[in-house]
């Protein structure tokens, strides 16, 4: 089994990835994504994704998304970067072992569940588990290194 230590999280992420995403109920996408380092801290990375939602011709990414990566002692904080929400926490993980972190967030009455496992130094996956009286799907994201 791959195992990563958190403080070796942030030098992992950084690069380009390529993605390719399945969402329930709406299908497959593909795309982009990179991570930078932020210019206010070393433990900070910025994170951006360009995705080709399917649209009749079109070959080029069409949807884009921000966020911000604040390293802790067990994982790492997801704030948006972008839009009305600019600012805000999005997720906390922290490891549930050498390969895994998790994450639990309650939004108004619906259950946020998501999970980063780590295959290989050049493979992860991000999968997202949402179910309340307002929302019911599921995401999952492989990045593989570009």
């Amino acid at each position: 089994m791959y195992a990563i230590e958190a403080k070796a999280v942030l030098s992992y992420f950084l690069g380009d990835w390529e993605m390719h995403r399945v969402i329930s109920e709406f299908g497959e996408i593909t795309g982009r994504a990179t991570f930078r380092l932020n210019g206010e801290s070393d433990q900070r990375l910025d994170y951006k994704e360009a995705v080709m939602l399917p649209r009749l011709g079109e070959q080029k990414a069409n949807a884009f998304r921000e966020y911000e990566y604040r390293m802790t002692d067990a994982g790492f904080d997801i704030f948006f970067s972008d839009g009305a929400t600019k600012g805000q926490l999005f997720l906390s993980f922290v490891f549930a072992q050498a390969s895994i972190l998790t994450s639990h967030h309650l939004c108004i009455q619906d259950h946020y569940d998501a999970e980063f496992v780590f295959l290989s130094d050049d493979e992860f996956e991000l999968s997202f588990t949402v179910v309340g009286p307002k929302k019911d799907y599921s995401i999952q994201t492989r990045f593989i290194r570009a």
